[in-house]
């Protein structure tokens, strides 16, 4: 049996935060400066990790 390393809900939230940030050269929609994962309030990465969650559930449930 083959089994799957899946990455934790935190690794996937803070990779996908930075990659859009990155996509956005790191600056909000009014032009501030984005805050690094590690700045980021408890709510706002409980919020990423979440739609990170969300993308999984997609995408190994296809749902």
């Amino acid at each position: 049996m083959i089994f799957k390393v899946r990455p934790d809900t935190d690794r996937l939230a803070q990779d996908a935060y930075e990659a859009y940030a990155r996509a956005v050269e790191n600056k909000s929609v009014k032009g501030d400066d984005l805050s690094p994962w590690a700045d980021l309030t408890r709510p706002v990465q409980n919020a990423w990790k979440l739609a990170a969650e969300a993308v999984r559930h997609r995408v190994e449930f296809n749902a």
